[in-house]
């Protein structure tokens, strides 16, 4: 069991109180060893109930839906495995497995201290699954950036970017912390955009949403650079589902993992595809930006120079304060020294 969980892609870990059940799923993308599958189950006699499914996807009859099917048994009460066909509303679905469905990521040079974010999308993204959807994006930013939710709060700035609407801002989002000040991971965003009309003359034409960033203070390097790695964000159409669409009965879904949590439960999400092309094994999904930082290399002079001048300064205000003093005594005593006389 330890070594199962240990070799697993992914652990969820699920406790109702209600019911005192606790559920532990676990994904393995491939086998634990070279011989394959080759699991044994017991149900500890008759102790907990085992059930064991061999599944595979089938064509659905509805595109909202999941169809699995195979074969399942319970472990110490059937005889052989019963087949089995079953369907259940799903909340993640792919757009498009069509190249023009793509998207791509990538900061606008120079970058500088503000960098732009710009997603390119192919003419056929601006038609939806249907009506009631609208075309997200979900930005998880590492801490050295961070976004103005004061800056993205304005519809005008906004439009000029082709965003439509800032659902959520969460995380680090203090305007003026270098990134050594910072505690917590960074921030995460949900952006609405706004693609153009799929009925207009520029629905044909690829187009652009430019998502401005800003850079924190970096610790000093020795050649004057640093570097940080951001993660391209992901994007999807957000759709409601129909009155009748049953989410809950999903077995194989996992809620409230990231932006699924800042829609209600009946959302359903249908992922572009992001654009690999030109892009090798060693980057991947991650946009690499050159920031320049302090560098130690000039950072004597640097001290040395601000000692001189604070000095400098120090001196010059006291010099000036001394000749304001002595200017005052000399004001002081023929006044005093006329008194005694009239006395």
């Amino acid at each position: 069991m330890a070594d199962s969980l240990s070799s697993a892609d992914s652990v969820d870990i699920d406790f109702d109180t209600i019911s005192q059940a606790l559920s532990i799923s676990t994904f393995h993308a491939k086998s634990i060893d070279q011989f394959g599958w080759t699991d044994r189950f017991s149900n500890f006699d008759g102790a907990v109930k085992v059930e064991v499914g061999v599944l595979a996807t089938e064509k659905s009859t509805e595109p909202e839906e999941l169809s699995l099917g195979g074969f399942l048994t319970i472990v110490g009460e059937d005889d052989k495995p019963s087949p089995t066909l079953f369907s259940f509303p799903a909340r993640h679905h792919r757009a498009s497995r069509t190249s023009s469905s793509q998207y791509e990521a990538s900061f606008l040079s120079p970058t500088g201290l503000h960098p732009i974010l710009r997603l390119n999308f192919g003419s056929s993204n601006t038609e939806p699954p249907s009506e009631n959807c609208a075309l997200h994006t979900y930005l998880t930013l590492p801490s050295t950036l961070f976004p103005d939710k004061y800056q993205l709060s304005s519809p005008l700035f906004l439009a000029s970017k082709n965003l439509r609407l800032v659902r959520s801002v969460s995380g680090e989002t203090d305007l003026e912390a270098p990134d050594w000040a910072v505690e917590k991971w960074g921030s995460a965003v949900l952006i609405e955009l706004a693609p153009p009309d799929p009925e207009s003359s520029t629905a044909q034409d690829s187009w652009h949403a430019d998502i401005p960033l800003h850079l924190r203070y970096l610790k000093p390097s020795e050649s004057g650079f640093a570097s940080t790695d951001i993660p391209w964000p992901v994007v999807f159409w957000a759709c409601t589902a129909e009155e009748g669409s049953k989410m809950s009965v999903n077995p194989f879904d996992r809620v409230n993992l990231g932006y699924d949590g800042l829609f209600g439960p009946k959302t359903m999400f249908y992922h572009l595809d992001p654009a690999l092309n030109k892009y090798n094994d060693t980057n991947g999904l991650v946009e690499r930006l050159s920031v320049p930082v302090l560098a130690t290399a000039s950072n004597t002079w640097i001290e040395t120079g601000t000692v001189i001048v604070v000095v400098t300064g120090f001196l010059w205000v006291l010099w000036k304060l001394l000749l304001v003093i002595s200017g005052r005594s000399v004001l002081i005593e023929p006044k005093q020294s006329g008194k005694k006389k009239a006395q």
